[in-house]
């Protein structure tokens, strides 16, 4: 690990444990979100490390509106933070309006904080524009380890962008997510080896979308499910039921049902 990013990762620490007592106190005062501003503000200089006057801008106008921070990063825009007051409890309305704020700029990163609780979300330019949760993290939260805040803080630095930490980490959690390894169960390469794989070990024999069936129906778990897994298994059924074209007679035939 290089210098800069252990450097970086002590103040975050640093930082995590400065502001718990803050957010706590501000908390147990009923501060209201301008004040709770002024500390997200410290935080995101102070412990996340980007600079207060070239790359931190307020209330910036968006549309008629306001996105209560926008961090710039080379110039352009990198993350917009909406806040809300120490007191309150983050919900899909806060969110709405960040993504909004975001999608207006075309910008793919949006932060909902309350100061103490810490959201993170990639903007999604699809048709609607939608939105996925990549991390939280709460500075008042006892059960995650000071370490794993540390590490998922540390990607909202500066000094992570240096080599695209975040966008890796977005990357790679995307590729292990439920759904994705869904998917690529019902993949023709992967069904096709656990077809040979049945037959050597029973001596069965079974068509590919049968197995894509099983595989939905009894062995997926419902919460990996959705609409790319759906589009999947139409696929393999699709191409179970179309006819198969003869390389040396040219001529058509009709799929091999497997017994």
């Amino acid at each position: 690990m290089a210098v800069y990013q252990d450097k970086a990762r002590e103040r975050v620490s640093r930082g995590l444990r400065k502001y718990k007592s803050v957010v706590q106190k501000a908390r147990a005062n009923g501060a209201q979100e301008s004040d709770t501003r002024m500390i997200v503000s410290s935080i995101v200089s102070d412990m996340l490390g980007w600079d207060a006057f070239d790359n931190l801008t307020g209330e910036y106008r968006i549309k008629g509106s306001f996105a209560d921070f926008v961090i710039r990063k080379d110039g352009k825009h990198f993350v917009i933070i909406e806040v809300k007051s120490v007191t309150s409890n983050l919900n899909d309305k806060h969110l709405y309006q960040a993504v909004s704020y975001a999608a207006n700029q075309g910008v793919e990163w949006v932060i909902l904080t309350n100061g103490a609780e810490w959201r993170l979300y990639r903007v999604l330019f699809n048709k609607p524009v939608e939105h996925q949760l990549v991390f939280e993290v709460s500075l008042l939260d006892e059960d995650m380890k000071p370490k794993h805040k540390t590490d998922l803080m540390y990607l909202l630095t500066p000094d992570a962008q240096r080599r695209d930490e975040l966008e890796v980490f977005y990357q790679r959690q995307c590729a292990l997510s439920a759904s994705n390894i869904a998917k690529l169960i019902l993949s023709e390469s992967v069904l096709t080896k656990l077809r040979a794989e049945i037959k050597l070990d029973s001596g069965n024999r079974i068509a590919l979308d049968e197995l894509a069936e099983i595989m939905v129906g009894c062995v997926i778990h419902p919460a990996a499910q959705g609409e790319h897994v759906d589009k999947q298994l139409k696929r393999v059924q699709r191409a179970a039921r179309a006819p198969r074209k003869s390389a040396a007679a040219g001529e058509m035939i009709a799929p091999m049902v497997e017994t």
